[in-house]
């Protein structure tokens, strides 16, 4: 695609119509809402535009003056001065109003700026960040966040966020821009009709000449998000598998890959840069040329004196014209690059999924789950469940066991509301989970899967995770999950600070850490899910006799291979890969 292009007004009109810019409504609605002051702000930046353009109002009855000619009443200056009763044909009056407005000018927009910064900078990125974390957290389906790139979830909370937020610092701004524009084109219509015509000639011809920066921007800043995503990814998913990287020799492969993708990336921010700032600059050059060849020109024809006064306070306007053009097309270019931004900011902090959203808080101890013909499809095609059903009830254990692809890890989910069954129920005492609030469900239900994520933080903190409980609590669930001989070897024991993925602890001792914080929380059913698969043989013993010891009254639902787990639970669920029905896949006896 060309980037300088003739386009016709009803071309440009279908452009700007195929943009979307509903999001971008919705985003300011939402900010403006919020952050009701961004309005006076807004009024305060556009106040002090109307006072400059009063100001270098003055340029022209000073002119007039220098020449002898008789003041313009029509002049707002002027007119301001002669309302106040101030003797409007004094330079000195005329020059000290300059003064005062123009520094009433300044001292407004630092005032209006400290507000638009420090909510746009400050106060809505953190609000963005955490309300954007705490939805998906809440609400995001598990298997839509697990198929986004870690880079997506990165760039959102930071990058992206700051651009969606200097949106509306942009559009403040552009409001206030094309409001000085306006009122500066007036007062050279005013002073010069025929440079004023001469003006419009030029915008409409450089807007429509533009066509091609507006479009291809537009397509950069899409692909400037979606190229830091991927670069993101890459940089994280290359320090998270260092180990395999270097184990397979893939370092310059790695490497390689995050290059190309970083240089399209900052190549394209690199352009957005220039073309905005081209866009600014670009028509004062062609002022200041077009202005001296016109003047140098006329006067040649003319064999006239050249009236300085004239020419130098037309110059002052349409330099201060043409830099508010320029910075109106320098924002306009920002947001059209950053409103993808602002897309995907809007889509996150307002995630609901109703479909999820219980009504009932569970507050009685669950005694009973029962799955009832539960159907559940990943592409809504092929079941990984089909009409499957199960009981488990308080004082009893469990072992879930069962080839690859069987659906354990499925059931899982739908126990703990992760996905909503196609068809059937989960029900919990009697009632389903579908009525119940997700939070009040998962107080009541821990589960602990293989891999135990483990915190740059002290030994306390992973075990706590967050929960406010004594340090007597802290060690009897540390004495459960047989973490207390670890802490006994460390150091500083449970002020130990562990390392990032817990590098500094063995993958059994990472799993004792997940057991004692699941134990931590008390709940009525406690899953685990392969997670004493690294335990030694007499270790994983004493884990379960613990285990089973201090929820002996509640649920227990083990998922393993193990056969020695097999034989030491009440009940054992097997579950098979090709799932027709609930007698063909469920069978129960007792142990």
């Amino acid at each position: 695609m060309k980037i300088f292009e003739i386009a016709s007004p009803q071309k440009i009109v279908a452009v700007f119509r195929s943009l979307h810019t509903d999001y971008v409504v919705k985003f300011f609605r939402l900010a403006f809402r919020r952050y009701p002051v961004l309005l006076l702000s807004a009024v305060l930046i556009v106040a002090s535009s109307v006072l400059e353009v009063l100001a270098m109002n003055a340029f022209i009855p000073l002119s007039e003056i220098s020449v002898g000619k008789a003041i313009s009443g029509h002049n707002p200056l002027v007119a301001l001065l002669t309302f106040l009763q101030l003797k409007s044909t004094s330079p000195k009056v005329i020059f000290l109003a300059f003064v005062v407005l123009f520094a009433s000018r300044i001292l407004l927009q630092m005032i209006g700026e400290k507000i638009l910064t420090q909510v746009t900078s400050q106060w809505m990125p953190a609000d963005l960040m955490a309300k954007g974390l705490a939805n998906v957290l809440h609400f995001s389906g598990i298997q839509e966040v697990e198929a986004k790139s870690s880079g997506y979830f990165i760039t959102l909370a930071g990058e992206e966020v700051h651009r969606a937020a200097s949106i509306i610092a942009t559009f403040v701004r552009f409001i206030s821009t094309a409001v000085i524009a306006a009122l500066y084109y007036v007062t050279i219509m005013s002073f010069s009709p025929i440079v004023g015509f001469g003006i419009l000639f030029f915008l409409v011809f450089s807007m429509l000449s533009s066509f091609g920066i507006f479009k291809k921007i537009h397509r950069w800043g899409h692909q400037n998000i979606e190229s830091s995503r991927i670069a993101t990814s890459i940089f994280l998913d290359a320090l998270n598998g260092v180990r395999a990287v270097r184990a397979f020799r893939a370092e310059e492969y790695v490497s390689r890959q995050f290059y190309d993708e970083i240089s399209q990336h900052k190549r394209r921010v690199y352009l957005v840069e220039y073309f905005t700032f081209f866009a600014k600059i670009f028509p004062m050059f062609l002022l200041i040329v077009s202005f001296g060849g016109f003047i140098l020109i006329s006067t040649q024809i003319q064999k006239t004196a050249f009236d300085y006064a004239f020419a130098v306070t037309l110059l002052l306007l349409l330099l201060r014209f043409f830099m508010s053009v320029g910075e109106g097309a320098n924002v306009l270019l920002r947001l059209i690059s950053d409103a993808k931004s602002a897309q995907d900011i809007t889509e996150v902090t307002e995630i609901t999924r109703k479909d999820v959203l219980g009504v009932v808080v569970l507050q009685e101890r669950i005694e009973h789950i029962r799955l009832s013909n539960l159907s559940f499809s990943y592409n809504k095609q092929d079941n990984v469940l089909d009409e499957f059903s199960a009981l488990f009830s308080a004082g009893k254990t469990y072992a879930v066991v069962g080839e690859s692809g069987a659906g354990k890890s499925t059931l899982l989910d739908l126990i703990l509301k992760f996905h909503i069954p196609d068809s059937g129920s989960v029900l919990i005492n009697s009632i389903d989970t579908r009525t119940i609030d997700e939070k009040s469900l998962r107080q009541h239900i821990t589960m602990l899967g293989q891999e135990t994520i483990i915190f740059n933080d002290t030994v306390r903190n992973n075990i706590t995770y967050g929960l406010e409980v004594t340090q007597e609590q802290i060690e009897e669930a540390s004495r459960i999950a047989c973490l207390d001989e670890v802490i006994e070897s460390l150091p500083n024991g449970f002020d130990t600070k562990l390392h990032y993925r817990g590098t500094n602890l063995s993958g059994g001792q990472r799993q004792r850490v997940g057991i004692a914080r699941a134990v931590l929380r008390n709940p009525d059913v406690l899953i685990l899910d392969e997670s004493t698969s690294a335990l030694d043989p007499k270790t994983k013993e004493k884990v379960l006799n613990n285990i089973f010891e201090a929820f002996r009254d509640r649920i227990v639902i083990i998922v393993s291979h193990d056969p020695e787990i097999r034989a030491r639970v009440n009940e054992v669920i097997e579950m098979q890969a090709t799932v027709k029905s609930s007698v063909d896949i469920f069978e129960s006896h007792s142990v």
